[in-house]
């Protein structure tokens, strides 16, 4: 990913965070074929100065054979909002759009225990709003389901952070930029940039 330093985040909590409030990103691997990428749910987890992501693909998925050492990118994106260049106090401007990316490469290994598996499918099953777990169906049924998946878990080797939020414009700006955005019910953009505004008074 293209960094630039004053969009480029670190905070590896606050990527963590980032990655669970927008855990459905994207599997990319090289294979014979070339270049494949499945869009996929990932759970996240710390592992000191490293993160661990753990999802699962179909069995005739051909990223599969990829799970034994291979390397991978997980991409996930975050809010994001066209910015009017109207919204600046200063003046000429042109158009932009703000967003949060983050990139974890990494390498693949296979979660091959029934055990490993049913785990990383409880937490995905938090998403459920009634409440269903892979304890819900009878244990039968669900055999059957885990003989057509494959999980995995992806180490993170390199990790980039892209916080693109107006942080190189003017308080003034930002301030325009805020208004603009909550009255085009962005809100999400907008107290991402708010709260920018706040750590530097801080």
């Amino acid at each position: 990913m293209y960094l630039r330093p004053a969009f480029t985040e670190t905070d590896l909590d606050r990527l963590a965070a980032m990655i669970a409030e927008n855990s459905f990103g994207m599997l990319v691997t090289r294979t014979d074929a070339g270049m494949e990428a499945s869009h996929v749910p990932f759970l996240v987890a710390r592992d000191g100065d490293s993160l661990v992501l753990s999802a699962h693909l179909g069995g005739p998925n051909t990223q599969c054979a990829a799970f034994e050492g291979g390397q991978a990118l997980a991409i996930f994106g975050g809010p994001h909002a066209y910015i009017a260049p109207g919204w600046y106090a200063t003046q000429p401007a042109v158009p932009t759009w703000d967003y949060i990316a983050v990139h974890v490469h990494g390498v693949l290994e296979p979660v091959d225990d029934a055990a490993g598996t049913l785990e990383i499918l409880h937490g995905l099953s938090a998403h459920d709003p009634l409440g269903f777990t892979p304890d819900t169906p009878p244990a039968s049924y669900m055999e059957g389901m885990l003989r057509g998946i494959r999980a995995f878990r992806l180490r993170s080797t390199k990790i980039e952070g892209q916080w693109k939020m107006s942080q190189n414009r003017s308080a003034a700006d930002r301030q325009g930029v805020v208004a603009g955005l909550r009255a085009q019910g962005e809100t999400a953009v907008a107290d991402i940039i708010a709260a920018t505004l706040v750590e530097k008074s801080e």
